[in-house]
Order: C-alpha cells, then sequence, then structure tokens
C-alpha cells in the first residue's frame, strides 16, 4: 500500500485584516472569484495536465461562509480543485478536494468520481485566512488525498492510467448558486 507523505509547508507571514490575504511569498497564487449567481469560477479556462497529481496551498477568506437557501443544501460539497482520470469525463472517474461551510467552520473534503460512483469523505474542519497544504494524487488502484495533516484515500478505476487530464477549478453548489461573491486563493507548488 502506497502511503501518502506529509509535506510540510512555510506559512505566510501578513495575514491583513478583512477578506483579503497576502501571499507575496507563494508563488502561482490564483484569486479565483465565484460571482453570486454562479456555479463556476471566473478562472475556468480548460488546462491539460500531464502528471498524476495537484498540489497546492489553499486559503479560503470570510467570503467562504454561507447559508443556503434551501436548509437541506448546507451540507453539499462545493469543489475546490482537481482533475478528471482514466481519459473520461470527470463525472465518471476523477478526484477532487471539495469544501462546504458547516455553521461554524470550513470543512474539507476528499471527493472523487469512480466509474461514476461518487464517495466523499471529510478531512476535518479548518479556519479561514490560514494557508492548507492540499495534495491529491492518483497512484495505482487509489487516489490519495491531504489536507493540512489529514489524509485519507478512494478506490480508483483506472490504476495503471498515466495519459493526460485536465484540471478542475473552483465551483459552487449543487442545486444552489453563489448567494455572494467568493473568493479562494490557491498556489500551486
Amino acid at each position: 500500500m502506497i502511503c501518502v507523505i506529509a509535506i510540510s509547508c512555510d506559512k505566510p507571514d501578513g495575514l491583513l485584516p478583512g477578506n483579503e490575504v497576502a501571499f507575496s511569498d507563494l508563488r502561482n497564487t490564483t484569486k479565483y472569484h465565484i460571482k453570486k449567481g454562479n456555479h463556476y469560477a471566473e478562472q475556468n479556462a480548460p488546462q491539460v495536465m500531464h502528471r498524476d497529481s495537484i498540489s497546492a496551498t489553499v486559503t479560503f477568506d470570510s467570503s467562504a461562509v454561507y447559508t443556503s437557501v434551501d436548509p437541506g443544501n448546507q451540507a453539499d460539497v462545493n469543489k475546490l480543485l482537481g482533475f478528471s482520470d482514466c481519459s473520461n469525463d470527470h463525472q465518471q472517474n476523477s478526484a477532487r478536494m471539495g469544501w462546504s461551510w458547516n455553521g461554524h467552520s470550513l470543512e474539507l473534503y476528499a471527493y472523487a468520481y469512480t466509474q461514476k460512483s461518487r464517495t466523499i469523505k471529510s478531512l476535518g474542519n479548518f479556519d479561514l485566512k490560514k494557508p492548507v497544504h492540499c495534495l491529491i494524487r492518483a497512484k495505482n488502484r487509489y487516489y490519495y488525498f491531504q489536507a493540512g495533516s489529514s489524509t485519507d484515500s478512494i478506490p480508483r478505476y483506472c490504476d495503471e492510467y498515466n495519459g493526460s487530464r485536465y484540471k478542475l477549478f473552483p465551483y459552487f453548489g449543487g442545486d444552489e448558486t453563489a448567494p455572494h461573491e467568493i473568493i479562494i486563493l490557491i498556489a500551486e507548488d
């Protein structure tokens, strides 16, 4: 069994008050905007990737706090980042990190489709405005997930696939769209 290796990263200094977070010391940081009434982030251009993992430091500000119109949707898992797999559409085979506001904190999830069967596992609660290192890796028969020091795995369909994949970006909802603008900072490693 392959294990996920814990990855350390330096926490950036200079967190600013309010919604903004300073990231002057992180390379490749993208500020993703999901506008009110939308599902997709504005920065959602297709990108092919030729590796079996994605690693990034993510930060949510207070815009991640929301209340669903339908209380039954509050537990829905929004998507953060990930990739398709097995040369299939992402709703057939893919691995993603998910997130939601559970009423008192930000919760991150391992989120995967294996032959159209969706599996979601909580990776724990995290603080707003504090960077969290995240890793997703497709290796042999599993997807491996890490958020901070929390790890988990979900079975994978195509254990020997090494071809190209497409990157998946922040997405809000299922049934509901973003109730206000949501901003997520993602600094890819």
